[in-house]
């Protein structure tokens, strides 16, 4: 196993990306949003992911968003940098970058918009792993990019150098399928995009979480996480219960929910509400609504 794959475990949120008015990153307030995470347990950071609103954030913004996040985590914990494009070349470029920048590792889409065979997405990241001056891991979203990769190809991409995935597909039996498609010794991380069943999936050999949530409350998964890791399941249970009645009461917030987090996270001083164009900002009513929904949740709440 990797240096890169030994640090993936726990809690790797997939951090909001602070931003202006103008829509330029606040590097100060990425700071404080990752210092905040790993206070409360986080064990590493996922940048200009899904939740970063990649695609709507300009791409002279990133090396601001990734540079801010590793100076203040000062390789406590990896920071992993989300990239993919419909273009090989940028995203070989964004690979590069996130390198050059300091990020231990890569979060990666398969390309989107033109359909792609199994054995097209085996060697795009061949390739990319060529390429790549850091670890490389897929990111397994086809809410998104409409490409589903299948886990009779997970075992494939581990041949060719990819050292874990992201399944964000939201079917916990698509997670355990990719589990099961891997040689009992395999090396392979499989990390679970989202909470809700986290304590069933850390059981099954899944090693991570990331998602959204604990950038609003980032002490509910370490807690999961930190319970099953010591063999408390009793405990453990009762923190996924309790993450879970979170993102029941989060979830309709709004249907954007990155800027519903974005405005919560604004109430308590951390960031600005703004959101990437074209999806909106959270009026100052509905920010009130929202925080006040959550804050009994939130552990630097202002009560």
């Amino acid at each position: 196993m990797t240096p890169f794959q030994q640090k993936l475990k726990g809690s790797i949120p997939a951090m909001v990306t602070a931003m202006r008015e103008d829509f330029s990153v606040d590097a100060d307030a990425m700071k404080r949003t990752a210092s905040r995470l790993l206070e409360h347990g986080s064990r590493g950071v996922v940048v200009m992911g899904t939740s970063g609103e990649f695609a709507g954030i300009n791409d002279d913004q990133r090396p601001a968003a990734i540079t801010s996040v590793v100076e203040e985590v000062c390789g406590r914990v990896p920071v992993v940098v989300g990239c993919g494009q419909p273009n090989v070349k940028r995203t070989h470029e964004q690979a590069r970058q996130a390198g050059d920048l300091g990020a231990e590792g890569i979060l990666v889409n398969p390309p989107f918009y033109f359909p792609m065979t199994q054995d097209e997405v085996v060697s795009f990241f061949a390739n990319l792993v060529e390429a790549s001056p850091v670890p490389v891991m897929l990111y397994n979203i086809p809410s998104m990019t409409k490409v589903s990769v299948e886990p009779a190809t997970i075992p494939k991409l581990a041949d060719v150098g990819v050292q874990g995935c992201k399944d964000s597909s939201g079917s916990p039996s698509n997670t355990l399928a990719y589990l099961a498609a891997l040689e009992p010794d395999s090396d392979f991380r499989v990390t679970v995009g989202g909470d809700a069943f986290f304590v069933h999936l850390l059981d099954a050999g899944v090693c991570a979480s990331t998602s959204l949530m604990p950038n609003v409350c980032p002490q509910l998964t370490p807690a999961i996480h930190d319970a099953w890791e010591a063999g408390d399941y009793k405990e453990a249970f009762a923190a996924q219960h309790r993450s879970n009645t979170f993102t029941d009461i989060f979830r309709p917030l709004h249907p954007f929910l990155i800027s519903a987090a974005k405005a919560i996270l604004s109430k308590i001083g951390l960031m600005e509400p703004w959101a990437a164009p074209p999806k909106p900002t959270l009026s100052a009513e509905e920010t009130a609504e929202a925080y006040e929904a959550v804050k009994s949740f939130i552990p630097d709440s202002l009560g």
